[in-house]
């Protein structure tokens, strides 16, 4: 059903947009709640088209509530949420207020942030029974919280009566700005519709014209082309420019009708604050002295203090400011008891128009007034303190970030330690430095404010400050790697808190960003550094338990301590088990909104439970890829402050993205402190696509003292996985004394912390080494070692490749039935997987296995299913094999020709670049090898064809047709 047309409401070149607005309204009307997000430039006219629509609502006997957002005041912790209870006048039938809300005006303290949006949802739909229509205005001023909480409120629109509508500023949102990442959502989540108001077009200017000035034809086309240059469609700067030729009678009535002057002379500037200048300046002398302190206060203006601020009465007030309200500068709120600016851009302009020296003057009076009244709003009195350089503002911006943690506000909390830092000193100073390295605990940011605060807490005297941030140092540390310090750190501020009774951290208890508050928390969380480290029986140890026992009581274990057992699990080749500790701990992150913990750990579930023992169960696969995404967007509309982990990098790189993997290494913003965690994969991806010096400059970055390097020292699942990285890249150049140091090395470590995962991954790269050797016998042994540990505990990506490698050594050894068994079961589990590139090495080994067998026209199909896959992963490397074998196979083909016999495929393909009169060092840069190991393989070529010299290998492959 359509909803008439209000004569309140006469909205030119908006005919569509008060359409849909309505059409909503109506279902809201019949029980069918939704969300429209309004967006625009400033004075686009977004607040008139809402405010058309309330109007709307109210006379078809709807309930409209309206909370605003404001700019300069800095809008504190759910502000338009606060303003929107704030106007709700409680009736008979009505529900209670949501507890946080009951004391108006501000935003009170709440158990957890999801009963805090659970107690919200709740109140609107009770409320519902009377068809409700809520306007959130003017977003893009909103603090992250409140965007959080209006994502949760859409998901319950659906299934009650209330239409929200949204307005915000589309040329204030950065791709940093939280609301920027949270409209997208919104239209996927919530099936938000959006509204994008575009500037008037021609001919809804030529209809505003025609509805407010009776003027001749020309005088109303002149008036139209002046509009459209001077306002360019922008409503706002349309009725301002009108006003203006009014008031300077270019435009004026004559008779019943309006006659035009020549506007040209007349000084409409080109920019709206002109504009209110021009209005700003015909008003009083002192109703422009009251509205210079009334912008100094804000966009909303309350009564009361504007009357104490300017040392006069409400009522003497009121009757000065007539002139500015009846003007259109000012409105007068609902309740009477404040007054607004009737748009932000006014504000703005009288703002600045205020001389430096007197907004100062006022700032620290309206700071001092605020500052003295009841339930004084913390961030409203540090905004005025600081704005006006006054040494209070400290004080009270380390009560608003505390209140901002209270209520889980973590990008506003950041923001006040931040401003409250330079001007703190002793303990204060330490506090906030606390708070931020706690916001900031995945960064690099975040160990450099642990360590600061420990140190000014010292001197301070503050034993107990001290204490904890060396616990939050020694965890920070942990989880980036620094695991030798971050244990040693953990021991010693724990020694402290354990010698303190309980009371001596009452004081940090209701910062929710503080943890390790309790001996459990601080107890889990040097337990999880062991872990982090390989030091695996260490970490059970400190949990008190065996795994078996501690499985038990999983969902009673401090979250840290659940980590430390998924840690252990997948080491100890238990993946069902690390799947159910991460899930658990996850959920209890989640149950927490620490989002960004929440991230992490879907990451740490991917890499350490679903890659390794999972990786074919697509299905749970795809359910944990798009947790992760509501993760990381939960995470962004609430404006988490720490550094986004690129979670999805280890999918990415197995399901053959490989382009966007790049874009987004390139563009991430993790810090170099989390290229630790996502080394492996960059380097196992930069050697797939022929960028060896690359994988090598990230093997010394993560292990600065080589295979010599003493495992406990650092991350111990990453490393390891460096090792072997670095042991393949050594035997990608023939260089086989280096492979076996790094395979050493990865023994030592495995055998150290007594970890069953790995095993495969070591037992197939010695396989590789001594295939490299000419040791069939002992690479047949380990690669059937491997294929035993990769299938107890099963590990389908291991199985892969211990598959695939033995199917190698079995066409090596021309037992083809067994090789084809093998590299058959290694293919299907690549497709189980949807591991593309791996799909591709094993087409490779078929390839081979098809020429050995004198299958080249199959062999050369496989061959054109590699090229289609690695072309468009740039795994140059695999394309060269290609390459090679290919050559190889025209050779078979071609029946004059004899096949060099004791030549590998490799050898083959040396010898027919350098007759083709390529350099050493081209042949190494076309085969993706060292010019080392080039000179390795001529080497061999030599001694195999029995020939003295280059010239004579030449010869030679002419001879064969090797060219």
């Amino acid at each position: 059903m359509t909803v008439p047309a209000s004569p309140l409401s006469p909205l030119i070149g908006r005919d569509r947009e008060l359409a849909i607005l309505r059409e909503h309204l109506a279902d809201a009307l019949a029980g069918r709640g939704s969300l429209v997000l309004i967006g625009g430039e400033a004075g686009i006219g977004k607040t008139t088209l809402a405010e058309a629509l309330c109007r709307e609502a109210t006379q078809q006997d709807a309930l409209v509530l309206v909370g605003r957002c404001y700019d300069l005041s800095e809008t504190p912790p759910y502000g338009p949420w606060v303003e929107l209870f704030v106007r709700f006048k409680r009736h008979d039938d009505a529900p209670p207020l949501p507890e946080v809300f009951a004391h108006r005006g501000t935003a009170g303290e709440v158990a957890s942030q999801a009963a805090l949006f659970q107690q919200v949802t709740d109140f609107l739909v009770a409320l519902a029974a009377r068809p409700l229509v809520l306007l959130l205005d003017d977003l893009h001023w909103s603090d992250p919280a409140s965007l959080a909480l209006l994502r949760f409120v859409a998901r319950a629109l659906p299934d009650a009566p209330i239409l929200l509508v949204a307005t915000y500023r589309v040329d204030a949102l950065t791709r940093h700005h939280p609301l920027y990442a949270l409209v997208p959502l919104l239209v996927r989540e919530s099936r938000a519709t959006r509204l994008d108001l575009q500037p008037l077009a021609a001919a809804a200017l030529h209809a505003l014209v025609a509805a407010r000035y009776d003027l001749p034809p020309g005088d109303e086309a002149r008036l139209v082309a002046y509009l459209g240059g001077r306002a360019e469609g922008n409503p706002l700067f349309v009725g301002e420019v009108l006003r203006t030729l009014e008031e300077s009678h270019v435009l004026r009535r004559d008779g019943d009708g309006w006659i035009l002057r020549d506007p040209s002379g007349t000084p409409v500037p080109a920019l709206l604050r002109q504009v209110i200048d021009g209005r700003v300046a015909r008003l009083d002398g002192g109703v422009q002295v009251l509205l210079d302190v009334a912008s100094v206060i804000g966009q909303a203006i309350p009564l009361a203090l504007w009357a104490a601020i300017a040392d006069t009465t409400e009522d003497a007030l009121l009757t000065t400011v007539e002139p500015a309200r009846a003007s259109g500068l000012l409105v007068e709120a609902p309740d009477g008891v404040a007054m607004r600016f009737s748009h932000a851009l006014i504000r703005e302009t009288v703002y600045e128009g205020v001389a430096p020296a007197q907004r100062r003057r006022l700032h620290r009076r309206i700071g001092e007034v605020t500052a003295a009244m009841p339930d004084a709003h913390p961030d409203t009195v540090a905004y005025h303190f600081r704005s006006a350089g006054d040494a209070r503002a400290t004080g009270w911006l380390m009560q608003a970030g505390e209140r901002a943690l209270a209520s889980y506000a973590y990008a506003t909390a950041e923001a006040r330690f931040g401003q409250a830092l330079p001007a703190s000193a002793g303990v204060e100073r330490a506090m906030a430095l606390f708070y931020l390295s706690c916001i900031h605990r995945y960064d690099e940011g975040g160990i450099r404010e642990a360590e600061e605060a420990m140190r000014v807490a010292t001197e301070a005297g503050d034993p107990t400050l001290a204490a904890l941030a060396r616990i939050r140092l020694g965890a920070s540390l942990a989880y980036r790697g620094g695991i030798g310090r971050g244990i040693a750190e953990l021991t010693a501020g724990n020694a402290v808190l354990d010698a303190l009774p309980e009371s001596a951290l009452a004081r940090f208890a209701h910062a929710s960003a503080a943890t390790f508050l309790s001996p459990a928390d601080r107890r889990a969380a040097l337990t999880s550094a062991y872990a982090l480290g390989g030091c695996f029986a260490k970490a059970m140890a400190g949990l008190g338990s065996t795994v078996d026992e501690a499985l038990t009581r999983l969902d009673t274990l401090p979250v840290s301590a659940r980590a430390t057992l998924g840690f252990v699990c997948s080491a100890l080749g238990r993946g069902r088990d690390a799947r159910d500790a991460w899930m658990s701990a996850s959920a209890a992150m989640a149950a927490q909104e620490a989002w960004g913990r929440v991230t992490a750990a879907c990451l740490t579930l991917l890499e350490e439970a679903y890659l390794p023992y999972f990786a074919d169960d697509l299905t749970e696969r795809a359910r944990l890829a798009a947790e992760m995404e509501r993760a990381l967007a939960r995470r962004a509309a609430r404006g988490d402050a720490s550094p986004q982990v690129e979670v999805l990098w280890p999918l990415l790189v197995l399901e053959g993205q490989w382009a966007e993997a790049r874009s987004r290494w390139a563009a991430s913003t993790e810090g170099a402190g989390y290229r630790i965690l996502s080394a492996p994969h960059i380097g196992m991806l930069a050697r797939a696509q022929g960028e060896r010096e690359v994988a090598w400059g990230l093997v010394r970055e993560a292990l600065p003292a080589g295979p010599a390097m003493a495992p406990g020292t650092t991350l111990y699942t990453q490393m390891t996985a460096m090792q072997r990285l670095a042991a393949t890249l050594a035997l990608d150049e023939g260089d086989l004394p280096t492979a076996k140091e790094w395979l050493g090395a990865h023994d030592h470590w495995l055998a150290w912390s007594g970890a069953v995962r790995g095993q495969t991954e070591g037992q197939l790269g010695w396989a590789q080494y001594f295939r490299a050797a000419g040791d069939p016998t002992r690479a047949d042994d380990h690669a059937r070692q491997a294929l035993a540990h990769a299938t107890d505990p099963r590990q389908p990506l291991a199985l892969l490749a211990a598959h695939r490698l033995l199917g190698e050594l079995d066409t090596d050894a021309h037992r083809f039935a067994d090789a084809q068994t093998h590299l058959e079961t290694a293919l299907a589990l690549a497709d189980a997987c949807a591991a593309s590139y791996e799909r591709a090495l094993t087409l490779l080994a078929l390839a081979e296995l098809h020429g050995a067998t004198g299958g080249s026209g199959a062999a050369a199909a496989l061959l054109d299913d590699v090229r289609a896959i690695c072309t468009s992963l740039g795994a140059q490397p695999a394309l060269a094999r290609a390459d090679a074998i290919a050559a190889r196979l025209a050779i078979a083909r071609t029946p004059h020709l004899r096949y060099p016999a004791g030549l590998s495929a490799r050898e083959v393909e040396v010898l027919r670049l350098v007759a083709d009169g390529l350099t050493n060092a081209q042949v190494a840069e076309r085969l993706f090898l060292s010019p080392r190991t080039i000179n390795a393989h001529l080497t061999t070529i030599y001694s195999k064809l029995a020939v003295p010299s280059r010239a004579a290998a030449i010869r030679f492959a002419l001879d064969h047709g090797l060219r």
